[in-house]
């Protein structure tokens, strides 16, 4: 457990860097360009290993559906995550572009209340009301912070 703790906070500080490299990047190059180089470099360093791993490359050759669902419901699962995903990318990469790393990374930093929600309304997640609060202390964080500048 503790492996994944330190994992979430690696994640955290190199988004933190990409934030802030990004900022100065997009002085110069368009979301799009950004986004699709940051996407060229995730095929190029994940497709050795799925190689490695003996896992296909493509969405549609699905091993093991989940949740038992049909392998047809996973494939559509992984397209429309893909497309979140894509949108979500850009989204944040514009909100750089017009806002800047610190602020667009002080409302970004709220998803963990949409995980919370998100996860209740579409798999049942059960929500404590501890998550709940603290969920909503993330967001009114980044308000005052926000309010601050």
């Amino acid at each position: 457990m503790t492996a994944g703790y330190l994992l979430a906070v690696l994640a955290s500080a190199l988004w933190g860097l990409t934030y802030c490299l990004d900022e100065r990047i997009l002085q110069s190059q368009s979301i799009y360009r950004l986004y699709y180089l940051h996407t060229v470099g995730g095929v190029v360093l994940t497709a050795p290993l799925l190689w490695w791993q003996g896992e296909s490359l493509w969405p549609w050759a699905i091993s093991t559906p989940v949740d038992s669902q049909p392998a047809s419901a996973t494939v559509g699962l992984m397209l429309f995550t893909m497309l979140i995903a894509t949108v979500a990318a850009l989204s944040i990469l514009k909100s750089i572009e017009l806002l800047g790393a610190q602020r667009a990374a002080i409302f970004e930093i709220s998803y963990p209340l949409f995980v919370v929600l998100f996860g209740a309304l579409l798999f049942r997640h059960a929500v404590s009301p501890r998550v709940l609060i603290g969920g909503v202390l993330i967001f009114a964080g980044a308000l005052v912070i926000m309010k601050a500048e």
